[in-house]
């Protein structure tokens, strides 16, 4: 399995870029996304927990609390589960959709949307040193209230001015992920300088010092 690098400057846990927003994050949780198979890396109801927990929706105690509650009720996991990667994939879906201009699908928004309704009571934030963090408390905030800040995320990126800033890894191996472009000139093309990009670089020098009239230049 192909290990993925997380971005220029991006800091890392796991894996996990974490400088982006969390609706890309989670997106990005499908590696090779433009494949005739992409690769998962949330294949069950722990890894998802996991990823909870790296990026930051909860504490370790609480990943702890709900993983043994999960033990004794993985009907309830599993549930979350199928929630969860319902939601990826619509958000996913929107992405692209404003990304390409297009129409968007009803049915993508009504997935947004739901998320967006349910009530959430359990989940507040608290404050750590000079950051603002999530602190869900257990049993009070449902699992399924986690999905929550990503839906919020989604539609807050949607909505607002960067939405024309996202763009798709154009890497030719079909990475797929995808990032919102910050950059100046607004040109962008791969998800990390660091991995795709230089990749790309060294191919189009390979390539370059493989021609023709260079083979010729060195007989």
């Amino acid at each position: 399995m192909m290990e993925r690098s997380t971005g220029d400057g991006d800091e890392a846990r796991n894996g996990v870029a974490v400088s982006d927003e969390l609706s890309i994050q989670f997106v990005n949780t499908v590696a090779w996304r433009l494949r005739d198979r992409g690769e998962e890396r949330l294949p069950s109801s722990e890894a998802l927990l996991d990823w909870f927990r790296v990026v930051g929706l909860v504490t370790p105690s609480y990943s702890a609390r709900l993983q043994a509650h999960w033990r004794k009720r993985p009907d309830e996991a599993e549930r979350l589960y199928e929630e969860a990667i319902v939601l990826r994939e619509a958000v996913y879906q929107l992405f692209r959709t404003r990304l390409a201009a297009q129409r968007f699908f009803e049915f993508h928004v009504k997935i947004l949307n739901a998320t967006l309704r349910a009530g959430a009571p359990g989940l507040r934030v608290a404050s750590a040193r000079s950051l603002v963090v999530w602190s869900p408390t257990f049993p009070h905030t449902s699992p399924a209230d986690l999905l929550k800040p990503i839906a919020w995320s989604a539609a807050d990126l949607l909505t607002g001015p960067r939405a024309q800033k996202i763009r798709q890894c154009q890497d030719d191996r079909g990475c797929g992920w995808l990032f919102i472009d910050e950059s100046r000139a607004q040109n962008r093309r791969w998800c990390s300088m660091g991995d795709c990009g230089n990749r790309a670089k060294a191919r189009r020098h390979y390539l370059r010092h493989k021609s023709p009239e260079n083979d010729r230049s060195t007989n």
